[in-house]
């Protein structure tokens, strides 16, 4: 099964008709993607042949709201399979895609397909309506500003397509108003604007609704004259009397009970004094709507007018006002159990017909208004409105896919160059889009500079790509922000490079942060930089090593004084026996002779052999320049040709398919340093110049003692004998001016030679 599965993948590569073109840049072998057909072929390309398998949502220079319509699991990463699902939507809903091969925020109406969106809606139909929306019917062409207008796109006022129309979509006042009116009886529907609106089946139920409450009121035609007693007070005065009908229903009970029972009555008062009791002592409205309206009287006469409990006073006037006096007459204070029950059957065929009266969304509308509405053509104006909100596309979605493609359009082939290829991290015109900017440090500019996001990871991997690597800390005071990056230094020199030194950050906007250099990865810079490794490095350990014995020196003076004053009897005890402890020995002043024998041989051998290349003298000292500098600078040469940026982009969330070296020419591009720009002039003044180093008595001390120091070695190889020596000195210039090539006197080439 598995080798089945390994030759369909390899036959599903090796026979692709299209035509690809690698090329070699910087010692990596990349794919040139140069048109449509590259793009549309991605999906054949062996994915060992991408450079990059996945790349980070964010912490890159490329626009993140692109990167995130493309990571479709929403897992941070953009894969391989999301960049072919790209492939595969620009098939589909492109109609010419070759316009995506030009950068740009528009595309032609021309170029879109006509396959239909999920929504149902094709991205030329889509346009064509938001063009429209945004009065611009007549235009060729959609640009990324035009669905990024929300507030005009998704404006109540508009008709968008998703099935919702807000009062504000109406040209005709009095539909903007029905409208109101159904928001408020059915609740509506949430626009795509964020408005309230209404939908078809709203539209339906209101008129259903306001039809059955108009077919109700008709229906109290035959009873009229019972129903509507007091006339078009009749609905008002009902409401007031049923606000009060149980409460009243109970007062008249409790005055029955009290002239049946006493004793009922006093049980009945016990309990409410005993629910009042169990308060805080002050009375909420709630538990005096609890109490009956007033006390019962003997008499079992209800006074209108006064001895009511005050949660009903109001209740009771409009009862007065809208009942008692239209129907027991003007002036009437109390109420007795009789006129009571007259009021009630007065009510009974208005409560009977309403009773029947239609529970739905309607009910709070007066009957005016429904007969206005029912009268008006609102509800065809409305339906026609709905219509057109059926028939437009979807522009909600439809602009999300119609953005996405526009994305696509500017997007999609530069990030191709920075994932399926590094075409333009190997272009010299063009920045990669994970170089964040330039770092300006002891004059010089590093131009490969990475957001550092994770900095564990790049304390793991970083080592390993061989670059010499500054990490900073970058700050902008005026905003506060702060980030990490780390810049590759290939060029320059080392020595200023140092934890905690400064530098200016540029941003690819152009911004700039204050940098502090935190860590500092080692590795070589440059050949050049190599060249002087070792006598920087010889010139240091002597430093350090001039300034550890000064330092040892002066601690032990001090520490002798400080013992002197101290105590001063120890102190001269101590000189006295130190004193009488120096005596010469006559076997160290041998030992001491030998040795200086022996190094005064060493040396004279060199200084022979080194006179004898005659004019090759400065052929020598260049060899004697390589022989220390040699090693170092292939060392360097060495390491530098294994510079991978690999590892560092893998700790910046990337996934690299291979070494994406770094060679010294492309080193050499991407760290510049300080130059005087051509045509510019120095003028050699310095008002503040040093004295100058005495440097031709300094030459002329240095061959004095060279001679010196010949001179003796010289005496000392011919047995302290002047004579000898002279003659040595004369048969070596003879040698090197002699125009032949014979062999100088063997007496003389002994001598010299002993």
């Amino acid at each position: 099964m598995k080798d089945n599965l390994k030759n369909l993948s390899k036959e599903k590569y090796a026979n692709t008709k299209h035509t690809w073109h690698f090329i070699q840049t910087g010692g990596l072998t990349q794919l040139k993607i140069t048109s449509i057909d590259d793009v549309l072929s991605l999906d054949t390309l062996d994915p060992k042949l991408w450079i990059a398998l996945t790349c980070p949502v964010k912490g890159l220079e490329f626009d993140e709201e692109t990167l995130s319509l493309l990571d479709t699991d929403h897992n941070g990463r953009v894969r391989i399979p999301e960049i072919l699902g790209a492939v595969s939507y620009i098939k589909t809903y492109f109609k010419t895609p070759e316009v995506i091969m030009t950068k740009g925020e528009s595309i032609p109406l021309s170029a879109l397909g006509e396959v239909a969106f999920e929504c149902g809606s094709n991205p030329l139909e889509s346009a064509k309506a938001i063009l429209s929306i945004l009065k611009k019917p007549t235009s060729k062409e959609i640009c990324l500003q035009d669905v990024c207008e929300s507030d005009k796109l998704f404006s109540p006022s508009v008709i968008n397509g998703d099935g919702v129309l807000p009062p504000d979509a109406c040209e005709d006042d009095f539909s903007k108003g029905v409208i109101n009116d159904i928001i408020a009886c059915t609740g509506g529907a949430d626009d795509i604007s964020g408005a309230k609106g209404i939908t078809r089946a709203e539209l339906e139920t209101f008129f259903s609704d306001i039809k059955a409450l108009k077919s109700w009121r008709e229906s109290s035609g035959e009873n009229a004259e019972k129903i509507y007693f007091l006339k078009f007070k009749t609905e008002e005065a009902a409401a007031s009397y049923l606000k009060v009908k149980d409460k009243i229903d109970d007062y008249f009970l409790r005055c029955s009970l009290d002239s049946y029972n006493n004793d009922v009555f006093s049980y009945l008062r016990k309990q409410e004094e005993e629910a009042l009791s169990s308060g805080s002592g002050v009375l909420p409205l709630e538990q005096m709507q609890k109490l009956p309206i007033a006390l019962p009287s003997k008499d079992k006469l209800l006074n209108l007018s006064s001895s009511i409990n005050p949660a009903y006073m109001g209740d009771i006037d409009s009862f007065v006002s809208n009942v008692a006096y239209p129907i027991l007459g003007e002036g009437q204070k109390t109420l007795s159990e009789e006129e009571w029950l007259k009021i009630k059957d007065a009510f009974n065929s208005y409560i009977t017909w309403y009773s029947a009266k239609p529970s739905n969304s309607a009910t709070s509308l007066s009957f005016e208004r429904i007969d206005a509405i029912l009268a008006s053509d609102a509800e065809n104006i409305i339906a026609s409105y709905l219509n057109k909100e059926d028939k437009c596309p979807p522009v909600a979605l439809a602009s999300k896919d119609l953005k996405k493609m526009l994305l696509l359009r500017r997007d999609f082939v530069e990030l191709l160059r920075n994932f399926v290829s590094f075409e333009d991290f190997y272009s010299t015109d063009k920045w990669a889009i994970f170089q964040c900017g330039t770092l300006y440090i002891d004059g010089r500019s590093c131009e490969l500079c990475f957001k550092v996001t994770d900095s564990a990871k790049h304390a793991t991997m970083s080592p390993l790509s061989q670059c010499y690597l500054l990490y900073c800390t970058c700050k902008r005071p005026s905003t506060n922000e702060t980030m990490e990056i780390a810049a590759m230094v290939s060029a320059g020199s080392r020595d200023n490079l140092i934890v905690g030194r400064n530098g200016l950050f540029y941003d690819r906007d152009g911004k700039d942060w204050d940098a502090t250099v935190t860590k500092i990865v080692e590795n070589p810079i440059s050949i050049r930089e190599a060249f002087w490794s070792p006598y920087k490095k010889m010139l240091r350990m002597i430093q350090e090593r001039v300034a550890k014995t000064a330092s040892d020196a002066e601690n032990s003076v001090s520490a002798k004084m400080t013992s002197a004053v101290e105590n001063p009897k120890d102190a001269a005890t101590e000189a006295k026996t130190n004193v009488s402890a120096r005596k010469f020995d006559v076997g160290t002043i041998a030992a001491i002779s030998v040795a200086f024998t022996g190094i005064a041989t060493v040396v004279g051998g060199l200084l022979q052999a080194f006179f004898g290349l005659g004019w090759w003298i400065p052929v020598g000292l260049i060899g004697i320049i390589l022989i220390i500098s040699l090693p170092s600078m292939f060392i360097a040469y060495l390491k530098l040709r294994q510079r991978n940026i690999a590892p560092i982009l893998d700790a910046s969330g990337w996934a690299v398919n291979g070494n994406v070296k770094i060679n010294i020419p492309l080193g050499a591009l991407l760290t510049a340093t300080a130059v005087r720009p051509k045509g510019s002039k120095l003028d050699a003044n310095d008002p503040f110049k040093q004295k100058s180093f005495p440097v031709k008595r300094c030459i002329l001390l240095l061959i004095l003692l060279a001679l010196i120091v010949i001179a003796f070695v010289i005496v000392a190889k011919n047995n302290w004998s002047f004579p000898n020596a002279w003659n040595s000195v004369k048969a070596f210039f003879t040698g090197l001016f002699k125009t032949s090539t014979a062999v100088p006197p063997a007496v003389e080439t002994t001598a010299i030679v002993e």
